[in-house]
């Protein structure tokens, strides 16, 4: 069963964790990426049964500008690489395109924004 788990961030120094679906589910983690295991370990301690700390979904909190700047960055982040991916896609068409055309490798990397030597790369893919 895969569990909700949001953590908050406290004044502090420590992320409040707790579980909406387990009735006294709270505890406290120092860092982030120790939140699962904290979770996981307060889940089996109320219900008796172990949880895989893989398989719980933690949700950070950040109190004001400092989490609508993480939110931001994330977002932002998360737009960079679609970017990316629709890059490298339009650039493997374009190179495609080009070789097919018979322009020199040189001039395709020039083309393209990318060495030659990416183009010959991509060409024999």
């Amino acid at each position: 069963m895969s569990y909700r788990v949001e953590a908050e961030w406290d004044d502090t120094g420590w992320w409040v964790v707790t579980v909406p679906d387990v009735p006294g589910a709270i505890t406290q983690s120092r860092r982030l990426d120790q939140v699962p295991a904290d979770a996981a370990e307060v889940i089996e301690i109320q219900t008796g049964e172990p949880v895989n700390p893989d398989s719980l979904v933690v949700y950070p909190s950040l109190p004001g500008e400092a989490g609508e700047a993480a939110a931001e960055a994330r977002r932002l982040r998360a737009e960079a690489h679609e970017l990316s991916e629709r890059a490298s896609e339009r650039t493997r068409a374009a190179v495609d395109l080009l070789h097919r055309r018979g322009f020199p490798l040189r001039d395709i990397g020039k083309l393209t924004g990318i060495t030659y030597q990416r183009a010959q790369q991509l060409v024999k893919s």
